[in-house]
């Protein structure tokens, strides 16, 4: 893990974004968030704008009582910049959650699986122990297979739990095709999903019509 700095910080997330609902980023309604801050430099992100603004500093306890409160959502979904990055206080926000309700956890990551959890830091292990699925790995241009749910054909998409079971093969099995949602608030118009060629090329009229004023 010495190629990044890891945050361990409990009260706070440095955030980029979030959205209450998506379908595009997991199996059911859930919610998303985008974490900022990652130095993995992949050739081609589609995060890299998103990553060079300022990110916002949220409290813990606020963003917890955020998604507890949003109804009809089946959990979460955490990316990014890097989540594992700030794996403290994500891990306290989720925990948090759970207290109040029963709540699904969907991360992405540029780490490996292995890296994680033969990890020296506890934060990273626990943060881990409480993901149901990990879709890991760098993003790697070259190996874009337009296959959705995740950029390049190196990244895997990995059970951790059995809570997703069910679902595994009609939701991330089922031969689809990649899908995108724009979200449009007062100031920015958003990018939810793994977007195909057609989908970036949609996503970049959306951003110039919106003037430039645009996230992830």
């Amino acid at each position: 893990m010495n190629q990044f700095e890891i945050e361990n910080k409990t009260n706070t997330i440095d955030i980029s974004h979030y959205v209450e609902y998506t379908k595009v980023l997991g199996p059911y309604l859930r919610s998303a968030l985008w974490v900022h801050g990652c130095n993995a430099g992949c050739t081609g992100c589609i995060a890299k704008e998103m990553n060079e603004e300022k990110g916002t500093i949220y409290d813990v306890d606020e963003l917890a009582g955020l998604f507890a409160g949003i109804p009809n959502t089946e959990g979460i979904t955490i990316s990014g910049g890097e989540p594992f990055l700030q794996a403290k206080s994500i891990v306290t926000m989720i925990e948090k959650i759970r207290k109040i309700r029963d709540y699904g956890v969907i991360v992405y990551t540029g780490f490996l699986y292995e890296e994680l959890d033969q990890s020296e830091d506890e934060n990273i292990r626990k943060m881990l122990y409480n993901i149901d699925i990990l879709i890991d790995g760098r993003y790697i241009k070259e190996l874009d297979d337009n296959i959705p749910y995740r950029g390049s054909s190196n990244q895997r998409i990995i059970q951790l739990t059995d809570r997703y079971q069910n679902v595994m093969n009609t939701y991330y099995h089922a031969h689809d095709k990649r899908k995108i949602e724009i979200n449009v608030t007062e100031n920015k118009v958003y990018l939810v999903g793994v977007p195909s060629e057609y989908g970036l090329k949609v996503w970049e009229d959306f951003k110039k019509k919106a003037g430039g004023k645009s996230g992830i």
